[in-house]
């Protein structure tokens, strides 16, 4: 399972990251709101684990602002506040559960586990941009519902383009990502693997793009006059 930790307390969030290891969790850490909510839209993760007291908002409001974009992933907020209303207000902001500090880390990880199986029902597992499609759970990657065949470097490449779509990656983002993944690679390498991602996808007639944002970085958009001429 991958789980982002938001938690702005050094300590508990490398004692929290040891944890999770040896559960066989795959943890990021990041110490603000606006960090996670960047992280959270370009990478896959399986569930968040919020504190509500982030340097940089109150964590409800991530909370709020993931929910009010259509982002469904479970969320736990961590907070010394747990009286009746505070649970209230994480609740209705939209969060999965609610844990007050301190708290057993055998109990964060069952409600974790209880929250993403009950997510499981309701969260697609499916990125679309144009004919491209990528189920994230199979790992099948189809152009007009057929099948291609990608490395699982181009496959982590193209997840990360669709879950940005329409905004700019530039290459120190998407090295930081795929090192996350465990897949880190020097930027030489990841320009050739860019390179043959798009060279699959065009060969396999595909309408979606990644195109060069001059200062920018790459994007992925669907190209319609491709799809016009389909």
């Amino acid at each position: 399972m991958k789980v982002l930790v938001v938690e702005d307390d050094t300590a508990l969030g490398e004692a929290l990251q040891a944890a999770f290891a040896g559960a066989n969790f795959n943890a990021e850490i990041c110490a603000s709101g606006r960090s996670a909510a960047e992280l959270l839209a370009l990478y896959p993760f399986d569930a968040a684990v919020i504190d509500r007291g982030l340097p940089d908002m109150d964590g409800l409001d991530l909370v709020s602002s993931l929910r009010r974009s259509g982002n469904r992933i479970p969320v736990i907020i961590l907070t010394a506040q747990s009286d009746v209303g505070s649970r209230i207000d994480g609740l209705d902001a939209g969060a999965d559960d609610y844990l007050g500090k301190p708290f057993l880390f055998a109990e964060l990880k069952s409600r974790l586990n209880a929250v993403v199986r009950r997510a499981e029902h309701r969260i697609s597992n499916t990125l679309d941009c144009g004919n491209l499609s990528y189920d994230v759970t199979s790992h099948v990657v189809s152009i007009d519902a057929a099948p291609i065949s990608l490395s699982p470097r181009e496959r982590s490449l193209l997840e990360i383009f669709l879950r940005s779509r329409g905004r700019p990656i530039d290459t120190a983002r998407m090295e930081d990502l795929l090192c996350a993944a465990s897949q880190a690679l020097s930027a030489n390498a990841l320009e050739v693997s860019i390179h043959r991602l798009r060279r699959k996808l065009a060969a396999a007639g595909s309408t979606a793009e990644i195109v060069w944002l001059r200062g920018q970085g790459y994007c992925m958009k669907a190209d319609s006059v491709k799809a016009g001429r389909a």
